[in-house]
């Protein structure tokens, strides 16, 4: 074969390539702590990219064994579990904040962090999910249920990216610990007592005045080193923002284009061995 039909069967393999990935598309997903200073932290955020099935938890119904696990000590191990059985052909990762203090890159007020990169696809992973605990609380965390995955494609599987406002009246409670301080993660004093089950279904979070006889979440002392100061961590307070999540698509590397310059190279050196053989 000489060496411009092997260029020319290049060419073809590459454009068919490109055409094939219409609806695909790398991304990162950016996640930003709203909360001002003396408010509340987020844990690790779990972000997961799948086909529109996957189910972390549905309000109004007990929630699973993974989501207590991750809503009451923000552990997402259980989720990473889940998520890799009903999705095998989706993607996840956990984001944490490298600016977090030591031993533990949660995200405190006003911290932001990017994610690697993710190749997704229309077909296997359009639909993005999140999740994250908010510290110091018992149970109360961050994510949107199955009703509420969010689509990366338009009908046309163009990518649309996505800005996702949390506010106040987004966050949920797991129903699964009583509110009563003791046992929030984050929180000096909070192992003085143990947690206390409540036995109840995921609902929308009422806020952190905390059951009497209670460890006051307002006040108290993080590991971080500063307070909970009740005006800046009241979510419940009419329109308060506590995060924001954005996925965005990275640029196309530079490796692209020069592939694209290389076929209008190609076709311009056809064009003139065709001129030459008259």
């Amino acid at each position: 074969m000489n060496m411009f039909k092997k260029a020319i069967l290049t060419t073809i393999a590459g454009t068919a390539l490109l055409s094939g990935a219409a609806n695909a598309a790398l991304v990162e997903v950016e996640v930003s702590n709203l909360f001002d200073a003396g408010g509340l932290a987020l844990t690790p955020v779990w972000l997961g990219f799948h086909d529109g099935s996957f189910d972390s938890f549905d309000a109004g119904t007990t929630a699973s064994a993974s989501l207590q696990a991750l809503a009451e000590g923000g552990d997402v191990s259980g989720i990473v579990s889940d998520f890799s059985v009903s999705n095998a052909s989706g993607q996840q990762g956990v984001l944490t904040a490298p600016a977090g203090f030591a031993g533990a890159p949660v995200f405190e007020p006003g911290e932001s962090a990017t994610s690697a990169t993710f190749n997704i696809n229309s077909t296997d992973s359009g639909y993005f999910s999140f999740l994250s605990m908010l510290i110091p609380t018992n149970d109360a965390f961050i994510g949107n249920d199955n009703a509420m995955a969010y689509s990366l494609f338009d009908i046309n599987d163009n990518f649309v990216g996505l800005d996702i406002l949390i506010l106040g009246n987004n966050v949920w409670d797991s129903g699964t610990e009583l509110n009563t301080g003791y046992g929030s993660p984050f929180l000096a004093g909070a192992n003085a007592q143990p947690r206390q089950d409540e036995n109840s279904v995921v609902g929308q979070h009422s806020g952190l005045t905390v059951l009497a006889g209670g460890l006051s979440i307002f006040g108290g002392n993080t590991p971080a080193g500063y307070s909970i100061d009740a005006a800046a961590a009241d979510f419940t307070a009419r329109g308060f923002e506590v995060a924001r999540i954005t996925v965005n698509q990275v640029p196309v590397p530079a490796s692209a284009g020069l592939f694209a310059m290389g076929i209008f190279a190609l076709a311009g050196f056809k064009r003139r061995k065709n001129s030459i053989k008259i």
